[in-house]
């Protein structure tokens, strides 16, 4: 029973993968005979697809996990480096978390990946809540006995908190996780510099938030940087739901600038 069991999960891996790669043809020959509006809106779609069939592979991925971990992003980083799709036609980067929940599911110890999640996600996604969750996830299988550098997750998450949701203590206690890793961590000869200074630096930022601390200013102004990337409909929808919890709203120049501005009183 166990081998039919074992031939059932490894022929479903292997009809996903394939169905993903056959999707993936048609978006290939597009780029070599060039993009459309239309052509790049249906290649979004059939991507979406393929991150559905690869989320719902078996849990455990019967050892197929870190090539699954790597096919996505691989994939994530075309999508993602595609700038006439994602900028010129404005499909924007909607699709970024959805990458990010395949590969921390998959690979959560794949620890470079975190690099890209904090940029693509909180930043070109508007969607710095879903990328705190996914570094929550991650942080559940990291150890920094055996990923010595595992403390700037800890770190990305701590930023995010602080500038997107104005979450002083949330940040706080992340700085001080990160500060307990690198201290608990064991790095070789090579180690970057930071490693000697980086325990002190997050405790001194933790210790700063413990003091009341207006960071209003400072979320206005990151969600200003978000605004100066957004070209999507989602990603200014979502810039629109955060900021309305800071007192503030979007708005449309006569230049057709948007911008972000004190709510008018009624």
């Amino acid at each position: 029973m166990r081998l039919v069991n074992l031939a059932v999960n490894v022929g479903a891996i292997a009809v996903c993968l394939a169905t993903t790669l056959a999707l993936q043809l048609p978006q290939l020959n597009q780029r070599l005979v060039g993009q459309t509006l239309e052509s790049d809106r249906k290649a979004v779609k059939q991507e979406e697809a393929r991150l559905q069939l690869l989320s719902r592979l078996p849990p455990k991925g019967l050892g197929f996990n870190n090539m699954i971990a790597n096919f996505a992003f691989v994939s994530f980083l075309q999508y993602f480096g595609d700038d006439e799709a994602r900028v010129d036609h404005k499909t924007g980067f909607g699709l970024s978390p959805k990458y990010f929940e395949v590969i921390v599911d998959r690979n959560p110890r794949f620890l470079n990946i975190y690099i890209y999640l904090s940029t693509s996600v909180s930043m070109f996604a508007a969607a710095p809540r879903k990328a705190i969750a996914l570094y929550s996830k991650g942080l559940e299988s990291l150890s920094p006995e055996q990923e010595p550098y595992a403390y700037t997750v800890w770190r990305r998450k701590a930023t995010d908190e602080l500038l997107f949701l104005g979450d002083a203590e949330a940040a706080r206690k992340s700085y001080l996780k990160a500060a307990e890793w690198v201290e608990r961590a064991k790095f070789g000869a090579d180690a970057i510099s930071e490693t000697k200074y980086v325990a002190q630096w997050s405790r001194e930022s933790a210790a700063w938030l413990s003091e009341k601390r207006d960071l209003r200013s400072a979320q206005i102004a990151a969600w200003k940087l978000v605004l100066s990337t957004a070209i999507d409909k989602k990603t200014l929808q979502n810039i629109a739901i955060e900021i309305d919890k800071l007192g503030m709203e979007l708005t449309v120049g006569e230049d057709g600038k948007i911008d972000i501005v004190p709510k008018k009183s009624s």
